[in-house]
């Protein structure tokens, strides 16, 4: 049967914890729960712990059907491994230790644990065949006696990431590139395709650039600005077909008019090792959408060009020199700008888990198999070195949003951290 109020209660200080720093919080227990529970005692506990998991596919030929390749057996593997990352132990109370004071039924003890300065950032990727977690919980245990008598046990999952001195100065530089709208030296990725309308024809070309501010790193929680420029340049035609498509159809290949039309992504590129089986998988982290921000945002789409070849000469015509029979081509671009935040774990690598990251726009292009993939590997870090306050009812505290994470890692009573030994 559940207490009438419950026994044992966890609060935190912060919201975001920060390696090599303390974590510090009071565990409050009302006596009116902790008598019908019949708890003897009140742990605090601290764990981390990298938990991996692979599955292995077998596919082993039927013993009576040996050389028919049809007769297969599909067997799998499950590989676990599992490393402490941290331990700490604390008691708080003991039967007959403390009391309320009269008209009470509550008493609060505080508690601080020391997190060591290389802990990796809180993380959680699950499929069916690969999991990986770095997984890190506050747990309030009391203790109950006799032998079929569980504890009771209050579990409280912690943001925990890097601490990061560059990131912070990195975070000055780009709020002063907001605030100020400088110049700054961007950093670009680009390519090109040739794509055609069908299985013939002549082929077209597509260009897209992606440009951020060039910085070693990008941190958490800041504005960091884009450009995405697309352009389109058409199969060689002659001025007069050219004349003859309407002011209002594109030519192919057509560019977005909108941004909505393209996707800007964040995807995490994993290694996954659990035992001696390995996996690298691939997940796309966060989109970031117009809309879902308050950031600035500019389109430029201006009209169609079209761009006659050079002439036997080298010289372009001028366009009043232009004749019917003209060959040329067809430009059209189209240039996003805008400003992207993460809140997603930082870049990291441990022995069983590493996660990159790259930023990736896709834009599509009329025609089947058109669709243009261009991606940035960028390294995200924390961008803070100290932990960051919990927001209180008078919002009188800094706040930052917690990190980007399945909400089952923020389900302490799930069956995954029952592999955090209590």
């Amino acid at each position: 049967m559940a207490p009438s109020v419950p026994p044992i209660t966890v609060r935190l200080f912060r919201t975001v914890h920060v390696s090599g720093c303390p974590i510090e919080g009071e565990v409050e227990l009302n006596f009116r729960g902790i008598h019908e529970e019949d708890i003897q005692e009140v742990h605090v506990k601290l764990r981390g712990v990298a938990r991996t998991y692979v599955m292995h596919c077998l596919q082993t030929p039927k013993p009576t059907h040996a050389a028919d390749p049809r007769c297969i057996t599909h067997d799998k593997e499950d590989h676990y491994q599992h490393i402490p990352l941290f331990q700490g132990d604390a008691i708080l109370w003991r039967r007959g230790d403390a009391y309320p004071p009269p008209g009470s039924d509550t008493l609060r003890f505080p508690f601080r644990f020391q997190l060591k300065p290389d802990l990796p950032p809180s993380f959680k990727f699950a499929s069916l065949s690969r999991k990986a977690s770095v997984l890190y919980a506050i747990s309030a245990v009391g203790v109950r006696p006799g032998t079929f008598n569980s504890n009771h046990r209050v579990r409280v999952p912690l943001a925990i990431v890097p601490a990061d001195p560059a990131g912070v100065l990195i975070r000055e530089k780009l709020n002063t590139i907001r605030s100020v709208e400088s110049e700054v030296g961007w950093r670009t990725e680009w390519n090109e395709a040739k794509i055609r309308r069908g299985l013939w024809g002549e082929y077209s070309t597509v260009q897209v650039l992606l440009s951020i501010p060039n910085l070693p790193a990008y941190p958490l929680h800041v504005s960091i600005p884009f450009i995405i420029k697309i352009k389109s340049i058409s199969a060689t035609l002659a001025r007069a077909k050219a004349d003859a498509l309407p002011a209002d159809k594109p030519a192919f290949p057509a560019v977005p008019v909108t941004y909505e039309q393209l996707t800007f992504k964040l995807k995490s590129k994993m290694r996954i090792q659990a035992r001696a089986h390995k996996d690298t998988p691939t997940s796309d982290v966060m989109v970031f959408a117009r809309g879902a921000t308050s950031e600035a945002f500019t389109a430029d789409v201006p009209p169609r060009e079209w761009v006659p070849l050079e002439s036997d000469g080298g010289d372009e015509k001028k366009r009043g020199e232009v004749g019917p029979e003209t060959k040329g081509t067809w430009i059209q671009r189209a240039t996003f700008q805008s400003s992207f935040r993460l809140d997603c774990p930082p870049t990291f690598s441990t022995e069983t888990i590493q996660c990159d990251y790259a930023l990736a726009v896709r834009v599509p292009f009329p025609g089947m198999g058109n669709d243009f993939h261009l991606d940035m590997p960028i390294v995200i870090t924390s961008g803070i070195t100290a932990p960051v306050l919990r927001e209180w009812s008078d919002g009188s505290s800094i706040t930052c949003p917690p990190l980007r994470l399945p909400p089952e890692y923020w389900d302490g009573s799930s069956l995954e951290w029952m592999v955090m030994k209590d």
